[in-house]
């Protein structure tokens, strides 16, 4: 008797080992995380809004602001935004580069906005694909998912004369995809991770085969950009 309950403690020590072993190595890439901080970005209209671990990108056009994913949480991102100066009514469009709750959390804030998304991400909202072993994506309560503009790889839309190019970049989520504002400016999302100064996969990708080959297959659009901005990583210019 004394041998199983023995075993069955060991057992028990085990199972607690191995799923404290698995948390600690969901969290690790989140200690590596260094969003960019809140400001404006030097010689750009482009202002920056950190929420948590990520970073909200503003893009400032003639007529309001081009907004790049929506935050994680709300009330902090609410607060942040009146101390950066920018109105919630000012936001005229939100680009998202894909579903996870941390980069659409805070779209309810902006009701009267447009907002787009690659058509491929849809999968994960819709539960025809699941995003994790809990289930899909979803969105905020209090957005309706019919606003969404669904836009395909490619597509070049003007915000009121700012030209945005909408390039998929799967690997990260089905329709992850990344932004090039006015030939210059590329907003990546979780596409990619860049660390040291070099460029990886980000961390909880749904495909880190399918990311990285998306990132070889891009690195002429990547290369070509003047400033790339991550959510979760900062930002870095290249030399021209």
């Amino acid at each position: 008797m004394k041998k199983i309950i023995k075993w069955v403690l060991l057992a028990i020590a085990a199972v607690f080992v191995l799923v404290m072993a698995i948390g600690f190595s969901y969290c690790i890439p989140f200690l590596f995380m260094n969003p960019t901080e809140t400001g404006q970005i030097p010689d750009a209209n482009i202002f920056a809004v950190k929420n948590q671990l990520g970073a909200v990108y503003f893009i400032k056009t003639n007529n309001g602001y081009i907004m790049v994913d929506a935050a994680s949480n709300p009330a902090k991102f609410e607060s942040s935004l009146k101390e950066a100066g920018i109105n919630v009514s000012d936001v005229n469009w939100i680009f998202l580069t894909h579903s996870d709750f941390d980069h659409v959390a805070g779209l309810p804030m902006f009701p009267n906005a447009e907002v787009f998304m690659n058509e491929d991400e849809m999968v994960l909202l819709n539960g025809t694909v699941k995003r994790n072993l809990f289930g899909g994506n979803k969105m905020p309560a209090g957005f309706d998912i019919r606003k969404i503009n669904l836009i395909p790889d490619g597509q070049v839309l003007s915000c009121n004369g700012t030209s945005v190019k909408c390039i998929k970049a799967p690997g990260h989520t089905n329709g992850s995809m990344l932004y090039l504002i006015d030939g210059r400016y590329l907003f990546t999302g979780d596409a990619l991770k860049v660390r040291n100064g070099k460029i990886g996969v980000q961390a909880y990708s749904m495909d880190p085969k399918l990311a990285r080959k998306t990132i070889e297959q891009l690195k002429g659009t990547i290369d070509s950009a003047a400033v790339v901005f991550t959510s979760h990583y900062g930002y870095y210019e290249q030399l021209k």
